[in-house]
């Protein structure tokens, strides 16, 4: 899987990885194994209350979930591969597929409509952060991987 080897990439260069969401141990657990994703346990959170979502204040609700204009040009922007997107529609079809058989709901209403992002940090100094716009609307994980690989070799 491309996130494990980019995940290997980062851990040779001595970055640490957290993924969080929202979310139940429980249920993190059932869908690292749905996607194949090996040594989740090691680097995978689950935030059921929101706490880091609420601190970080990551975008929420309908209208910057569904209704945002990020959407639509996010969708535009991986199908025509605008703006030199690397990750197409390819990628998206294969996320989409491994959720047909995957059906997850948060533990809290409110959270079907988070909006998640991606942050670097080196102890306090945040040195990029990026807020997901809306549906589909998130960073290139090449672009992430590249920039803390950068940071950690500065």
């Amino acid at each position: 899987m491309q996130y494990n080897k980019r995940r290997e990439e980062l851990l040779a260069n001595h970055v640490s990885l957290v993924l969080v969401s929202i979310g139940v141990p429980e249920k993190a657990k059932a869908l690292m194994d749905h996607l194949n994703v090996s040594s989740g346990e090691e680097w995978f959170l689950v935030d059921p209350k929101n706490l880091l979502y609420n601190a970080l204040n990551l975008n929420k609700g309908v209208a910057s979930t569904f209704g945002s204009i990020d959407t639509p040009f996010a969708f535009r922007d991986r199908i025509f591969g605008v703006g030199g997107r690397k990750d197409g529609v390819g990628d998206l079809i294969d996320v989409l597929g491994k959720w047909k058989d995957a059906v997850y709901v948060p533990p809290r209403q409110e959270q079907a409509f988070q909006q998640g992002g991606a942050f670097l940090f080196q102890g306090e100094e945040t040195f990029f952060a990026h807020y997901d716009g809306g549906v589909g609307a998130h960073v290139e994980v090449g672009k992430v991987v590249e920039k803390a690989i950068s940071v950690a070799k500065s």
